[in-house]
């Protein structure tokens, strides 16, 4: 039971991979805002970039000797972690063209932006204040692990009352949601016959479903079964090249296939759309 709740570690593959990663996001993310500083589209994924930013940097705290991520840094994470769901999941609808979710639920995106990130605040104060006093526990006692760790009744009640819902939206909702808008935008293009529409939402589909894959079941499974041979170190690998392929697919359908130059208000007719 102890074994599950060890310090966190990461090696120096993490670590490098994380930094190029962030590295990547912000240089196409920044780069794609001076090309079209009022797309819609620009402006979302430059969020995203942003949002990547602390995520990313766990990982390099951790391989420097940080077990975990306390106080306002892990509260950083945590916001970082939610709004990046959100923007991920805004990007889908305006990307290549809005979606037509978006154009009459906006209002109900516009609030998710207040109130969602407000509720993981909240949770990452809770969890931290908690981590802290338990991690102190742990190292009075010795044993170093938080297994036996108990929490009080604010914890208890913040994960069920803010954790679950939060955990569930941003984790299974959304992230669902946008492949599924994805997967319909990469229809449309594909019947409308817009090559690049079409190759620029595949690719960044294709690495929106890797990425989800390895990070919420591959990896966490070769963790615990801690399998022998570099099985581990090929999945990360995987996922770093999957995670870079979202950035760099953005970019080449920004000045290869001049997506951006797309009305993004511009709608495809469906009666029109041939098959």
């Amino acid at each position: 039971m102890n074994t599950m709740l060890q310090p966190l570690s990461a090696t120096a593959f993490d670590a490098v991979s994380a930094a190029v990663s962030a590295a990547c996001f912000l240089i196409v993310g920044f780069a794609v805002i001076l090309r079209a500083p009022r797309d819609p589209r620009a402006r979302v994924f430059l969020l995203i970039a942003v949002a990547s930013v602390a995520p990313y940097s766990m990982s390099v705290l951790i391989w420097a000797g940080q077990n975990a991520p306390m106080g306002a840094p892990g509260i950083a994470v945590g916001l970082s972690l939610v709004i990046g769901s959100l923007a991920l999941f805004h990007f889908t609808q305006v990307f290549p063209r809005r979606r037509p979710w978006i154009r009459t639920q906006w209002p109900w995106l516009r609030a998710a932006y207040i109130v969602v990130p407000l509720c993981g605040a909240i949770l990452a104060v809770v969890l931290t204040r908690f981590l802290q006093s338990a991690m102190a526990a742990a190292s009075s006692d010795g044993s170093g692990a938080l297994g036996a760790a108990t929490p009080d009744m604010i914890t208890a009640l913040a994960i069920l009352v803010i954790g679950v819902p939060a955990l569930f939206l941003v984790g299974i909702i959304l992230p669902f949601a946008g492949l599924m808008s994805l997967y319909k935008s990469w229809q449309e293009a594909k019947r409308a016959g817009l090559s690049g529409e079409r190759l620029t939402t595949f690719w960044i589909l294709i690495s929106q479903v890797a990425g989800g894959v390895l990070t919420i079941l591959v990896i966490p499974v070769l963790h615990l079964a801690e399998p022998r041979g570099p099985w581990v170190t090929i999945a990360a690998a995987l996922l770093f090249g999957f995670g870079l392929l979202m950035p760099i697919v953005f970019a080449i359908g920004t000045w290869k296939f001049r997506v951006l130059d797309i009305d993004s208000e511009s709608q495809l007719d469906e009666r029109r759309l041939p098959g």
